[in-house]
């Protein structure tokens, strides 16, 4: 929304939808409701509506940082790794750090709200869908670099191998959220790991 030049928000817009993209994770977008976004955030409601809208439209820029965040943060790992398959077991791995130090978890946003909003929006899922194909395309990148170091067998599909981490990632989370002990939870990372084989 444009803002009139000279005109100060009052608030840092910034930080407000890193609040509201927490409860949203948090609680879902049903369970969620304005006055918990508003006690949170510390905004009147007539500075809410005038930046925002709705509810609605919050919960989609909520969703939106956070797909840009956590691909964000990917693409930049990936950077840090000598290969691909090195690079996808520090990420399984790194799911299960939280629990180790009793980390609160939530899930997958994301997946979350796929669940959430499955069969009523259409344009949802579609923002989902294009989200989760962004981040099959970084995955094929670690793939594809991993299969040209030599460490993941090339003879498998890039494409077909993303989908199937991800796959497993959501599973991981959700099984996190359901606080299944994170040992049996290594095995499961084992297990993706070696279909890279």
């Amino acid at each position: 929304m444009d803002m009139k030049k000279g005109r100060p928000l009052g608030f840092d817009p910034d930080k407000i939808l890193e609040t509201a993209m927490n409860i949203f994770w948090e609680k879902g977008y049903d369970k969620t409701t304005l006055e918990d976004i508003l006690d949170a955030t510390k905004i009147s409601k007539s500075s809410f509506y005038n930046a925002y809208g709705n509810k609605f439209n919050i919960f989609e820029k909520s969703l939106d940082r956070f797909c840009d965040k956590q691909i964000s943060l990917v693409e930049q790992g990936l950077q840090h790794f000598s290969n691909g398959r090195e690079f996808i077991e520090t990420l399984l791995r790194g799911l299960i750090q939280g629990v180790r130090l009793n980390e609160p978890h939530f899930g997958c946003f994301l997946m979350n709200t796929a669940h959430e909003f499955a069969g009523r929006d259409v344009y949802m899922s579609q923002k989902v869908s294009s989200s989760t194909l962004r981040f099959n395309e970084v995955l094929q990148k670690a793939i594809k670099n991993g299969q040209s170091a030599g460490v993941i067998n090339r003879e498998k599909k890039p494409d077909a191998l993303a989908f199937y981490i991800m796959t497993n990632i959501a599973g991981i989370r959700s099984m996190i959220s359901a606080q299944v002990d994170p040992d049996q939870l290594d095995e499961i990372i084992d297990v993706t790991l070696a279909a890279l084989d």
